[in-house]
């Protein structure tokens, strides 16, 4: 009983710090192909514009409660973002879910393989494309 406690916990744990970092990826892939910064301007809406808020960069949950669409300008934000960032999350949960507290490396080690993996897919489907 312990043990699925336990495992659930750290699941629920590494889903949202999964999410954090793919959409942090996202933000790379996005700007430094364009010369930007990762730092400066804020996050933005890249067709008006608009600092994003704190309640705006929620990975998954904000595109959710946005309906996919910049708040300030109604643009489209495209449905792949919230995809790779829900997919990140995933990547390091479900192996924890699985196994994590009977084998926390074991589990660690294929939830950083999957994220890294799902990176390099992201990098390479992007130069692929243009």
């Amino acid at each position: 009983m312990l043990d699925i406690l336990c495992n659930l916990l750290g699941a629920a744990f590494l889903l949202p710090l999964g999410m954090a970092l793919g959409s942090f990826v996202e933000l790379a892939t996005d700007r430094i192909p364009r010369g930007e910064s990762l730092l400066w301007p804020p996050s933005h809406c890249t067709a008006c514009h608009h600092r994003l808020t704190v309640d705006e960069l929620i990975p998954v949950i904000s595109y959710l409660a946005q309906h996919g669409r910049c708040v300030a300008c109604d643009t489209p934000i495209g449905s792949g973002v919230p995809l790779r960032e829900g997919l990140s999350g995933l990547a390091l949960a479900l192996p924890w879910l699985i196994v994590g507290c009977a084998h926390p490396l074991t589990a660690l080690g294929a939830g950083g393989a999957l994220l890294v993996a799902i990176w390099v897919v992201r990098i390479v489907a992007m130069r692929r494309s243009g």
